[in-house]
Parts: structure tokens; sequence; C-alpha cells
């Protein structure tokens, strides 16, 4: 999904917001990389947390490299240490096996996750938090009402766009209301903001 600043979303946010105007003034456009694959999605975000999208990416290939189909039943199979030279930390690696046997002990489906009472039982998996939850709900349920106060880029970004270094996370929350229904617009919007043009370091 691209979008562009001529686009109705935008254009109803600029209208329902202008101090967003200097967002899409800079950024031109975005393409939203959706995943379809629940799992698939939860494995590549713990893969990049607290590293830079590019390593997170780097890494990630090569885990798909090494297995060809990533579903849990496969990663359970892969032994640690073979994890750990593809660059994944004991930690990560710990919670994707984790993740993979609360899969296959649960017979999970993943096209089924689409309740807050499934969302909970994620939270409760060691190493999988609200703000991973977040990233579900944003790249993988299509939620375009959804933003995420636990990311440090868009709250960085939002800092920017609003010339306010000392906007509390508050404050956000109520300026956020009037994004509906397109916060996750804003979201996409500003982590492109704050990666390319202010040389943010994403973490993921």
């Amino acid at each position: 999904m691209t979008l562009t600043r001529t686009h109705l979303y935008v254009k109803t946010l600029i209208h329902q917001d202008p101090n967003l105007a200097t967002l899409f003034d800079t950024v031109k456009s975005v393409t939203i990389p959706f995943d379809h694959d629940g799992f698939h999605f939860l494995i590549f975000t713990i893969t990049g947390q607290q590293v830079s999208a590019h390593v997170a990416h780097i890494i990630f290939h090569r885990l798909k490299s090494m297995v060809s189909t990533l579903n849990p039943h496969a990663l359970l199979e892969v032994d640690d240490q073979a994890l750990r030279a593809i660059g994944l930390s004991f930690a990560k690696i710990q919670t994707m096996k984790r993740l993979a046997h609360y899969c296959v002990e649960n017979n999970f489906n993943f096209n089924t996750f689409l309740d807050k009472t499934m969302t909970d039982k994620f939270i409760s998996i060691k190493g999988i938090g609200p703000w991973t939850m977040d990233m579900y709900e944003m790249f993988v349920l299509k939620n375009l009402n959804h933003f995420s106060f636990k990311d440090l880029g868009l709250i960085e970004g939002l800092r920017h766009i609003y010339s306010n270094k000392k906007l509390e996370i508050d404050d956000m929350k109520k300026v956020s209301l009037l994004w509906s229904p397109y916060q996750s617009i804003v979201a996409h919007f500003l982590w492109e903001y704050w990666d390319v043009h202010h040389k943010g370091k994403r973490k993921l």
C-alpha cells in the first residue's frame, strides 16, 4: 500500500491536524509493507529488537535461508548454536522458541488471531510485549487506526513535528485522537521521517 500527500487519507489527516502538514511535505510517499504471515512477522519483530532495521533484515534473511519454510515446527528443529551463528542473541532465540512452542502446543492458527484475548496470551510469553503487539496490529491485522506509544522513533518524530522536545506521552495520546481513523498512517510517515530525514536510529 503506497500513500502520497494527495491521498484522501493524508488530506483528511492534514485537515484534522494542520500540524502534520510538515510531516507530509517532508515525506513525499510511504509504502506500507503489510505481512500476511503472523508467525513470520513476529519472528522478524523479535529479530529486530534493539538493532537497526538494516541489521534486522540481514539477520532475518539468513534465518529464512536456513529455514526454508519458516513455521513453528521448522524453527524448533534448528539448533540454538546455529541460530546464534547467524547473529541472533540467546535471549532472542529463547523468545522465538517459546513462541514456537506455544503455537505448537496450542495448535495455534494465526488466521484466527483477531481479538484482544489472543493478544493478551502472546504478551504473556516472555520477550513479547505491548510494543510487539502494536506492530502486529499495524502490519499484520492492517489496523489503520492504531498507534504505538512504546516506539521511540514515533515519540521522537512527533516531538520534532510539533517542535516540542518536552512533549509527553499523555499529550501525544490526546493529539492522536485528531488522527482517527488513520492513526497508523501517521505512524508510517513518522517512521520514514525519523529514519531518513532526521537520521534517527529506529529500534525494531
